[in-house]
């Protein structure tokens, strides 16, 4: 994400927060020693513990019925939809010619 932020001229100097919603995948990023606790480690968790070691991202907490970006990947309800897509900026009304 830096680099095309910087392709476009936009240069970031802190971290990119990650917004996730289990709480363990953040300790373990944020602690290496958890890693061993896991009984199936999966390469992505060394992959983000590197990233948050070179402050490229801070992964923070957010709650599953908050997470707008639910809108791309789950079934949701009406209602989830209608607050998703405002979250995102999502609701204007579209053209059809």
């Amino acid at each position: 994400m830096w680099n095309l932020m910087a392709e476009m001229g936009i240069k970031q100097n802190e971290a990119s927060i990650l917004h996730i919603n289990n709480q363990s995948a953040i300790q373990v990023t944020k602690n290496p020693k958890l890693h061993s606790c896991m009984k199936q480690l999966d390469l992505k968790f060394f992959l983000l513990h590197n990233m948050v070691e070179c402050n490229t991202i801070t992964p923070t907490y957010m709650p599953t019925d908050q997470m707008p970006s639910d809108i791309l990947t789950n079934p949701l309800s009406k209602v989830k939809v209608d607050v998703f897509s405002k979250m995102l900026r999502l609701t204007g009304q579209a053209t059809h010619d």
